[in-house]
C-alpha cells in the first residue's frame, strides 16, 4: 500500500474511533509504519486525544510533529484543548510559539483562543497587543474575534472601549450584539440592553439565545414582568427556550426577582436540567416572599432527586427558618452541614447568626459568631443586628465599639444595623448621634435604609412631627419604605389627618405594596373609632381586588 493511500486509511479509522484504547492502539499503528510525522496524522491523532481528555498524551502526540512541518491547523489543534482545559498560561506560550515557528500563523481561531486566555488571566495589556496584531492581519472584524474582543473590553477597559470596537464593525452578527448587551448587563447597564434590543429589531436582525437571556436578566433586574412576560413568550415561540438550559434558568430567575414565583415553578417544571443553581434560585425565591413551607417542600424534592445542595441553597433554608420562627428547622440545617462535611462561608455563618437572632436564641448566635475563624465588616453588622432586633441596645454598642477596636471600617450596613438598634430600644439620643457620625466620620452618605431608621426611630419615640420635617428635609426623594415607616407611626400615635396625607403619596407611588397600605389605613381608622371610613377603605380594597391577610400566630413545641 502506498503512504498516501496508508494515511488516508488510517485517518478515515480514526474518525470512527471512540475509546482512547482504540486510538492508542492505532497511535502505535502510526508509529510502526514511519508515519508519525505527517502532519495531518499528527492533528487528528492530537485532535482524538483532546476528545478522550487526555491533554498529556495530545502534547506529546503534537510534539511528534516535526516543527518544520505543523501548519496553522496542527497548532489551532493543541490550543483547542489547552483552550478547553482553560489552561491560560500554556495557550499564550503555545501561541508565542507559534508566531515564531509558523510563518502563516496567525488567523481568526488562534487569535480567540489567545484573546480568551488573556481574559482568563486578567492580562489586558497582552490583549489590547493581540487586538493589534488582528487588525495588522486584517481580522479585527472577523466573526469569531470580534465578539472576543468586544468582551475583553468590557470585562477590562469598560464599556465605551467596548461600544468602540463594536462601531467600527460593518457587518454584526447576533452573537456580536449579544456579547455587548451582555457586558452593559455587567455594569448594571440594564436601559442599555433594552436601547440595543430595539436597534436590533429597527435593523431588522435575528435573535438568538444570548440575546434572549440578556433581555430576561435585564428585566429582571428591574422588575420589569410584563416586558419579562413578553420575552419569555418570544423565546417559546422561537424554539429557544427548549434548547438552551440556561435561558431556562434566566427565565426562573427573572420571575423569582419580580415575585412571579408560580410562573418560576411552572418553568422549573418543564426544565430537563435542575442543577442545583437552579433549586438553588427557586429555593432561595419561595424563601424571600416568606414562603417557607414551600421552601422545605422543595428542597425535599431537591434531595429525592439526588440533587445535593451547595452553601447558597444552605443559606437560602437558614432564612426560610428565620421567616418561620423555627429553631428546631434551623437546627436540622446546621445539623445536616456538619453530617455531611460541609464547609461553612462567611454567607453560611451569617446567614445562622440571623436565624439564631431571629429565632430569640441569641445565645446560640454569639456562639456561631465566636466560631468564625475570620469576621468581616458583615459578619460584625450581622451580630449588631442580632442583639438590636432582641432590645440589647448595650450589647449591640459594645459589639460596634469592639469592631472598631479590631480596626474594621464599618459600612453603609454596620450603620443600619445600629440605627435598627437605636430604633428597637428608643434611643433617640444615640440614633441621631450615630446618623451624625456617618457621614461626619466615615464618609458614608444616607441611604434609603438608613432614612426609614431614622424616620422609625422617631415615630416610636412620639416625635411624629419630627419624623415628618425629617422626611421633609431629605436630600433624595423619600421612597416607600420612608412612608411606610411613618405611616406606622401614625397608627401607634393615632395620628389620623396625617396618615391620610402619607397614604396618598404611598398609593401615588409605582411598585409599592397597595394591599399593606390600605390595610394600614384601616387599621388606624378602626382604633380611632371611625368604622365608615374603615368600611370605605374596605370597599375600595374589594374593587381592586385586594384581600386582607388573615392573621396567624404559631408557636414552637419541643
Amino acid at each position: 500500500m502506498l503512504p498516501v493511500n496508508r494515511t488516508n486509511a488510517l485517518l478515515t479509522i480514526l474518525t470512527q474511533i471512540k475509546s482512547l484504547h482504540h486510538t492508542q492502539q492505532l497511535h502505535a499503528k502510526v508509529i510502526i509504519h514511519g508515519l508519525e510525522q505527517e502532519v495531518v496524522l499528527g492533528s487528528s491523532l492530537t485532535n482524538s486525544y483532546i476528545q478522550s481528555n487526555r491533554l498529556d498524551l495530545a502534547a506529546a502526540s503534537f510534539d511528534r510533529i516535526p516543527p518544520s512541518n505543523r501548519n496553522r491547523h496542527s497548532w489551532n489543534t493543541i490550543l483547542s484543548g489547552y483552550s478547553k482545559s482553560k489552561n491560560h498560561i500554556e495557550i499564550l506560550r503555545l501561541y508565542n510559539r507559534m508566531r515564531k515557528d509558523c510563518d502563516d500563523g496567525v488567523d481568526s481561531f488562534n487569535l480567540v483562543f489567545a484573546i480568551k486566555a488573556c481574559l482568563g488571566l486578567g492580562f489586558f495589556e497582552n490583549g489590547v497587543l493581540i487586538h493589534g496584531l488582528a487588525m495588522k492581519n486584517g481580522l479585527d472584524k472577523d466573526d469569531y474575534v470580534a465578539p472576543s474582543l468586544v468582551e475583553m473590553y468590557g470585562e477590562f477597559g469598560g464599556m465605551e472601549d467596548a461600544q468602540k470596537v463594536f462601531d467600527e464593525i460593518p457587518m454584526r452578527s447576533s452573537v456580536l450584539w449579544g456579547v455587548l448587551m451582555k457586558g452593559y448587563l455587567r455594569y448594571s447597564k440594564d436601559s442599555e440592553v433594552f436601547r440595543l434590543f430595539c436597534v436590533m429589531r429597527e435593523e431588522g436582525l435575528g435573535i438568538d439565545s444570548l440575546t434572549l437571556i440578556c433581555l430576561v436578566k435585564a428585566c429582571g433586574n428591574v422588575f420589569a414582568c410584563r416586558e419579562g412576560k413578553s420575552v419569555h413568550c418570544l423565546s417559546i415561540r422561537r424554539g429557544f427556550i427548549e434548547q438552551s438550559g440556561y435561558l431556562q434558568a434566566s427565565v426562573v430567575d427573572m420571575y423569582v426577582k419580580c415575585r412571579l414565583l408560580d410562573n418560576a415553578r411552572a418553568v422549573f417544571e418543564t426544565s430537563v436540567d435542575k442543577n442545583v443553581v437552579m433549586w438553588t434560585t427557586l429555593i432561595s425565591g419561595f424563601a424571600k416572599c416568606e414562603r417557607a413551607v414551600e421552601v422545605f417542600d422543595l428542597f425535599r424534592e431537591m434531595l429525592g432527586e439526588s440533587v445535593l445542595p451547595n452553601q447558597c441553597t444552605l443559606a437560602a433554608l437558614l432564612v426560610a427558618c428565620s421567616s418561620l420562627g423555627s429553631q428546631r428547622h434551623g437546627r436540622s440545617v446546621h445539623g445536616y452541614m456538619m453530617r455531611n462535611g460541609i464547609e461553612m462561608d462567611a454567607v453560611n455563618f451569617t446567614s445562622f447568626i440571623d436565624m439564631y437572632a431571629r429565632c430569640g436564641t441569641i445565645r446560640m448566635a454569639r456562639k456561631v459568631f465566636d466560631m468564625m475563624p475570620e469576621r468581616n465588616v458583615i459578619s460584625w453588622s450581622s451580630m449588631i443586628n442580632a442583639f438590636g432586633i432582641n432590645g440589647m441596645f448595650e450589647e449591640a454598642l459594645d459589639c460596634f465599639g469592639e469592631m472598631k477596636s479590631r480596626n474594621l471600617t464599618p459600612n453603609s450596613v454596620t450603620f443600619v444595623s445600629l440605627l435598627s438598634a437605636c430604633s428597637h430600644s428608643g434611643n433617640v439620643k444615640e440614633g441621631r448621634k450615630q446618623f451624625a457620625s456617618m457621614r461626619r466620620d466615615y464618609g458614608i452618605a444616607p441611604e434609603e435604609e438608613h432614612y426609614a431608621c431614622m424616620v422609625d426611630l422617631l415615630g416610636r419615640a412620639g416625635e411624629v412631627e419630627e419624623a415628618k420635617s425629617f422626611i421633609d428635609s431629605m436630600p433624595v426623594k423619600p421612597m416607600a419604605s420612608a412612608w411606610g415607616a411613618l405611616l406606622n407611626a401614625c397608627r401607634i400615635h393615632k395620628k389620623v389627618e396625617l396618615a391620610e396625607e402619607i397614604a396618598e403619596k404611598l398609593l401615588s407611588m409605582e411598585h409599592n405594596n397597595e394591599s399593606s397600605v390600605y390595610v394600614l389605613l384601616s387599621n388606624i381608622y378602626a382604633d380611632a373609632g371611625m368604622w365608615e371610613m374603615v368600611n370605605s377603605v374596605r370597599r375600595k380594597m374589594g374593587i381592586k381586588g385586594y384581600m386582607k391577610p388573615v392573621g396567624l400566630s404559631a408557636i414552637e413545641l419541643g
